[in-house]
């Protein structure tokens, strides 16, 4: 493994993935664009079927950076043990999550690293492409101008509103002005190994969908790490495909009475560091 001498040091990329293997390859492709900008990519596996595993072996061989194949069973829809199972596996001084349905530009990753501070995370977003987009998409070999034109179709709107919120919103709670609050994590942030290790990662109590992106920001903040936004300049895209019966009505489900429990701290008994990680690597 060739790694390049960084100020953040040795820097992983972790992709929670099931089943989707198309996306995922799109997403590997994209990242070929900026490979000089990290040393190795995770993909953390959520229980796949044995045929989409024996592909994706297939797949992950082809690419120009070393990317490793990290799994756990499937007891449902895992992806905050997914996430952590692949920091387990991961080298890097510097954690990059990036879901696997997320497409980059060049300078994608250079963007999070240019703000990585420790006790700092930085937060990013996307722009949402319609199926229709998608559908053209994946009719087309992945490049950078094919990435850029299509983040030129749609407004910017939506992402300066993120971001011109998520700097509010973290000016209010430094100032002790509001409460914690999840401040855009899940499918495109980073943050210092150490830091992420501080609080133990993501709470695995999260099974099903939601909750887990906002109770590590949540944790985040209570520790005292707070973010700073890459929003408008680390940009990707995220590939259009239906949502799942879950993802639909995870409000009302377990989730969200688990995330809503009083008075909860920032360190989570049932996260990153075990007495024995689970999970299998290749």
């Amino acid at each position: 493994m060739k790694i390049f001498r960084r100020a953040q040091g040795m820097v992983s990329i972790v992709i929670p993935f099931y089943e989707r293997l198309e996306y995922l390859r799109r997403c590997l492709d994209s990242l070929k664009a900026c490979c000089n900008d990290f040393d190795e990519i995770i993909v953390a596996d959520d229980g796949s079927s044995e045929v989409t595993v024996m592909q994706l072996k297939e797949l992950i061989g082809n690419y120009p950076f070393p990317v490793k194949y990290v799994s756990q069973p499937r007891y449902g829809f895992r992806v905050a043990a997914a996430r952590n199972n692949g920091v387990r596996y991961a080298q890097g001084e510097y954690l990059i999550f990036l879901d696997s349905d997320f497409l980059v530009f060049p300078d994608t990753i250079k963007q999070h690293l240019s703000l990585a501070k420790p006790k700092r995370f930085v937060a990013a977003h996307c722009k949402y492409l319609t199926e229709e987009q998608t559908r053209i998409f994946f009719r087309s070999n992945v490049s950078s101008r094919l990435i850029e034109n299509l983040y030129k179709e749609s407004s910017n709107r939506e992402i300066i509103k993120q971001h011109r919120r998520f700097i509010k919103r973290t000016i209010l709670m430094r100032l002790h002005l509001a409460g914690p609050d999840k401040q855009s994590l899940g499918g495109h942030f980073s943050i210092y190994r150490k830091d992420f290790e501080y609080i133990n990662g993501y709470d695995e109590n999260f099974v099903g969908w939601g909750g887990e992106d906002e109770d590590l920001g949540i944790r985040l903040i209570k520790a005292g790490i707070y973010g700073r936004s890459a929003i408008l300049h680390a940009r990707a895209l995220h590939l259009w495909h239906p949502r799942e019966l879950g993802d639909k009505h995870w409000k009302e489900g377990p989730n969200i009475r688990y995330f809503k429990r009083k008075d909860v701290p920032f360190f989570c008994e049932n996260g990153l560091k075990k007495s024995v990680a689970a999970g299998t690597s290749t």
